[in-house]
């Protein structure tokens, strides 16, 4: 485990998948961040990489050879990462394309992410780089979870998400493989205020597209816990697993393949693709109140 702090937060990254293990809020004395409870779900904060959410078939198709790469990439359970502590506020941990990789994703990659305390905010930011000879495709996505215990006075109802900006907006659905299925929902009409309840989650994920805001915040009745700025990430997940005592906000580059894909990642909603020896930025922020 590898950890930082300053005088707001302290946090801690796994070695596996270069994943958050602990967002630590030092005035209030509270952990923040999900424990992995498997019970509910293992996970904490997974990088999404090289795609985010399911392809058809759990595969894809490149230069007519089949590909399999199951859900939300290979980045997350990777042992391969090199993780170092830059100074007291910063840690750098790298990913790079090996053997295993080019046998699901045939393209030479850096994945560079940096955790960076900034007072009371985490950035987390994500540098892509493309080290082959052909256009590498990808998507990139943050899958943070946050605690929302319950006591005798409180309740998982207690809890919702304050949008930045009021927003008609609707949710696109997943079918039981995890695609989208064409189906949608307007869940948000002119509020800036989604409630959280054990059945909003039923059918998987709220998935959100053109979204007005670039920032959600997790409140507790009246009391705000943290906020999530997302600038520069076109999709939003929104999910916990069943009757979890979580939430996560999850910023995302590319979202799960739709039920009629051709399973080419170049074509495949919201993939970004880079030329050789480029490198593709974004960061998101988490900011503890």
């Amino acid at each position: 485990m590898h950890n930082i702090e300053n005088d707001a937060i302290k946090i801690s990254v796994k070695s596996t998948g270069a994943e958050l293990a602990s967002l630590y809020n030092k005035k209030t004395a509270t952990e923040l961040l999900w424990q992995g409870d498997a019970t509910y779900w293992s996970g904490q904060a997974p990088i999404l990489f090289p795609i985010v959410g399911g392809l058809k078939n759990n595969s894809y198709i490149h230069n007519d050879k089949t590909y399999q790469l199951n859900r939300h990439g290979f980045a997350r359970r990777s042992t391969n990462w090199k993780i170092e502590k830059i100074d007291n506020s910063s840690i750098q941990c790298t990913l790079t394309h090996d053997k295993s990789t080019l046998e699901v994703y045939p393209f030479e990659f850096t994945l560079v992410v940096n955790y960076t305390l900034v007072e009371n905010t985490l950035v987390i930011e994500h540098h892509i780089t493309n080290n082959g000879n052909e256009v590498m495709p990808f998507s990139i996505g943050g899958h943070p979870a946050f605690n929302c215990p319950s006591d005798k006075q409180t309740g998982y109802n207690d809890y919702f998400l304050k949008f930045e900006t009021k927003e008609t907006v609707a949710r696109h659905f997943l079918n039981e493989e995890g695609l989208l299925n064409g189906e949608t929902k307007t869940v948000l009409n002119e509020t800036d205020k989604l409630q959280l309840s054990k059945d909003l989650f039923k059918n998987d994920a709220l998935i959100f597209k053109n979204l007005k805001s670039d920032q959600v915040s997790l409140y507790q009745s009246d009391k705000k816990i943290l906020s999530v700025k997302f600038e520069n990430f076109p999709f939003l997940g929104i999910w916990a697993a069943p009757n979890a005592p979580f939430v996560c906000i999850e910023p995302w580059i590319g979202h799960a393949d739709k039920i009629n894909s051709n399973q080419n990642l170049y074509t495949k909603e919201g993939s970004k693709s880079l030329l050789q020896n480029e490198t593709f930025t974004v960061a998101y922020q988490i900011s503890i109140a």
